[in-house]
Parts: structure tokens; sequence; C-alpha cells
């Protein structure tokens, strides 16, 4: 209801600056320069041109999404607002070039990042709630296809206009584009995890592994692109303040998962060396075998694949073999691997 009265409003004050303008002036080109010199008029316009891209941005929702849930709504709600803060303290540097083409490719920027946080979302809730729809799939595919192409092409230009012109903000835009070619090629790879995983008859073990690498992966890439851009605006500019907190929580999160892949590594390099299998008198101590971790019950199977077993080594390891940590809790074996991909500690702690 308030976007139709807005959108009336509006298309109200839009129609009569173009009718007053074609009544002050005798032909079509003298309007459209008596409209580009008057500040009101543009301001008026521009607010046209805002409800086409929210009439726009809510067709292409009802395509690709369909109705947004609740919890997407407020991601959009807290990640555009921090995009438009981050944008006027850019602004600051660039405020020598600050005229009607940098909104423009501003609007343009938060547009396209509106579906790509759609689009990471409603990858993410593919992880808790499965869909078999094949238009679901076909919606998310061409998405990411279509938002990809885009994040190209004005990556490509914003580059060509700054080796053509020099630094100028076109250099803010290609950096942020980049941005988002890193992200929509992570979330297509998370997509196609998940679609691999849907298809798998039993859980995929490893996939939790591969979700971490391409983490790990987009993190060093984003790092990279900060980087980049960081020292070239320093060198051009000034110290480019809104990007300084962007800089800093892709480091820690990037030196973060090289800690965790090393602990991982290093907690998961020979399993029956390090976690002895449990006997029957481990179980007999115990007050319940029931493994914590996914809640069902553990037996005690063979234990002779000790170290001394050479021949028993070379057999696939027993997934259900349960495990002794040295704090004497006991868990699963596929269990155990698959806590240890996230935290390399204890579960029980």
């Amino acid at each position: 209801m308030r976007l139709a009265v807005y959108g009336g409003f509006s298309s109200l004050l839009a129609l009569g600056v173009i009718l007053n303008a074609m009544h002050q002036r005798s032909n079509f080109y003298a309007a459209c320069v008596y409209l580009s010199k008057s500040s009101a008029c543009i301001m008026i316009l521009l607010n046209m041109g805002l409800l086409l891209a929210i009439c726009l941005g809510k067709t292409l929702q009802a395509i690709f999404f369909g109705s947004l849930r609740a919890i997407e709504v407020e991601h959009l709600y807290e990640r555009s607002w921090y995009a438009v803060t981050e944008t006027c303290l850019a602004m600051t540097i660039f405020r020598d070039e600050f005229n009607l083409q940098f909104v423009i490719v501003f609007t343009t920027l938060l547009f396209l990042k509106i579906f790509h946080w759609l689009c990471q979302d409603r990858v993410e809730f593919m992880e808790q709630s499965p869909s078999s729809r094949i238009t679901f799939h076909v919606r998310m595919v061409n998405l990411m296809a279509l938002l990809l192409i885009v994040d190209c092409v004005l990556a490509q230009h914003a580059i060509n206009v700054t080796l053509t012109k020099g630094a100028n903000m076109m250099v803010m835009f290609g950096f942020e584009y980049t941005i988002l070619i890193c992200t929509i090629l992570s979330t297509a790879g998370k997509y196609i995890l998940n679609v691999i995983d849907m298809r798998s008859e039993e859980p995929w073990e490893g996939k939790s592994m591969y979700v971490f690498y391409l983490d790990l992966l987009t993190d060093f890439l984003k790092l990279i692109t900060y980087l980049v851009f960081f020292f070239f605006i320093c060198y051009y500019y000034q110290l480019p303040l809104h990007i300084i907190r962007d800089v800093y929580v892709t480091f820690r999160s990037f030196i973060q998962k090289c800690r965790d892949l090393y602990r991982y590594r290093r907690a998961t390099r020979n399993m029956n060396e390090l976690y002895p299998n449990a006997t029957a008198e481990d179980f007999a101590r115990m007050n319940d075998s029931t493994c914590i971790i996914c809640r069902e019950d553990m037996q005690v199977t063979d234990n002779n694949d000790g170290p001394e077993n050479g021949a028993h080594q070379n057999q696939p390891q027993n997934l259900d073999q349960p495990k002794k940590l040295p704090c004497g809790h006991v868990f699963h074996f596929h269990c155990l691997r698959s806590w240890l991909e996230r935290q390399q500690s204890c579960p029980t702690w």
C-alpha cells in the first residue's frame, strides 16, 4: 500500500514537470535542456528512476525468489544500511567527483548487491530445507549465471574507464564488482555442493571440508582484492577509512581458517594412533553408551586394528568404530572426524 501511494505521488510529480517543460519550451530538445538545468526537476526525475528501479527489483524478486522469508528481509535491511553508510564514507574520498553519474552507478551497485545477498541466503537455506522442485533450481542457476555475467561486464567497464582516464571514482566500483564476482562464485560453489549432497543416497561426510576450502579460497581472493584497492587508494587519494573494517575482518577470518585447517590436519593425521578404539571396559565405566554428536548408540566392534596389525590397516576404516579421546569420552569415528572439522576440542567441553 505504501509503495502504491509513493508510486502514484512520484508519477504525478514526474508527469507534471515533464508537461511543464514541454509547455514552456517549443521542442523536445529545448525541454530536455530545461529539465537538465533545473535541480528540482532532476531530483523529481531521479525519484521516478528510483521508483522504476524498485518496481524492476520487485518483478525480478517475484521471478527468481517468490515471497521472501522474514529473516531474508531482516538481512536486507541490515546489509543495505551498512552498504549505504559505507558508501557515504567513500564519498569523502571522491567528493570532487560526486555527480549524477555517481548516484546512478551507486544505485546500480546496491541493486546488484541486494540480489547477491538474497541468492546467498537462499543457497544457505538449501542446507536446512533441501528443495527438489525443478523450478527452484532453474531459478537459482539462471540467477547466478545472470549475476556473474553482469558483474564481469561492469567490472571490466570500470577497469577500462580507470585505465583510460586514470584514477577516478570508477576504481571503487570496479573493486566492489570484483568482490561481488568472488561472492557469486562462492555461492555457486556452495549451491553445487548442496545439490551433490541432496542427490547422494547417504550423508556426504566430506561436504563440510569442501565448504571449508571454498570459504578459505573466497576469503583469500577477497583479501587480495581489498589490499590492492587499499594501497591503490592510499597512493592516489588518502587513507580509505570505509574499508579498514572489511580488510581487518577478512584478514582475521582468513587467518582463523588457516589455523583451523592446521589444527584439523594435525588432529586427523592418524586418528587410529591418536585415538584408540573403545573397549568393553570403557563402555562398562560409562553411564550412557550414546554418542552425543549423532545421538545414536555405540557398540564395541573388532579391536584388532592396532598399529601392529599391518594387514588390517589396509582395510577400510569402520566409520561406526567408537574412538576414545585422551579425556576419556567416546564417540563414533565419523562423528569425531566431522566434529574436528568444525572444532578442535572435545564436544563435551
